[in-house]
């Protein structure tokens, strides 16, 4: 059974998070397509991730094990500008990815969602990444929109798919 943790500001938990962002499976799916450094990993955890409560980062736990890890930002859509949205990043450990754990984890979080009165859970994946496509529309997740977005810090076109859960 899949349950959410939520995570606190301190190495130990960022630690976990940074050793899953540089898998190089979880690097070619980023937004942001390069490994970071523990420096700037932290920095950006701790300064970062804990900005707006009651949206903390969340591990996704199956029992006692962190098999997975949620972080969560403020979004606007200009179709519902009164609306609360929260946009969705996941990221399962890399030892676990395949097994469902993501679709179950999201499908968790929608109702967690639902009673914090949050309006929609939103999600910007890569076209190329169609694991994560998968996961988001197992879960009940649509396709919202498309867009073409330069990434200057890796100098590309990115093809990104904006996803979208009414709750």
């Amino acid at each position: 059974m899949i349950t959410l943790r939520p995570c606190q500001n301190k190495k130990e938990d960022a630690l976990i998070a940074f050793s899953w962002r540089n898998d190089p499976k979880t690097i070619a799916s980023s937004y942001i397509a390069l490994p970071k450094s523990w420096d700037s990993f932290w920095l950006e955890y701790n300064a970062g991730y804990f900005e707006n409560p009651p949206f903390d980062p969340v591990f996704v736990m199956e029992g006692n094990e962190p098999v997975g890890f949620i972080r969560f930002e403020p979004a606007v859509l200009q179709q519902y500008p009164d609306k609360k949205i929260i946009e969705v990043m996941i990221n399962i450990a890399p030892y676990r990815r395949g097994e469902g754990i993501g679709t179950e984890a999201l499908i968790v979080l929608q109702q967690e969602m639902k009673a914090r009165n949050v309006f929609a859970l939103m999600a910007d994946i890569r076209k190329n990444n169609r694991a994560s496509l998968s996961t988001f529309e197992h879960a009940g997740f649509s396709f919202f929109s498309e867009r073409t977005e330069y990434i200057a810090k890796t100098k590309e076109n990115c093809c990104i798919l904006c996803y979208l859960c009414k709750l």
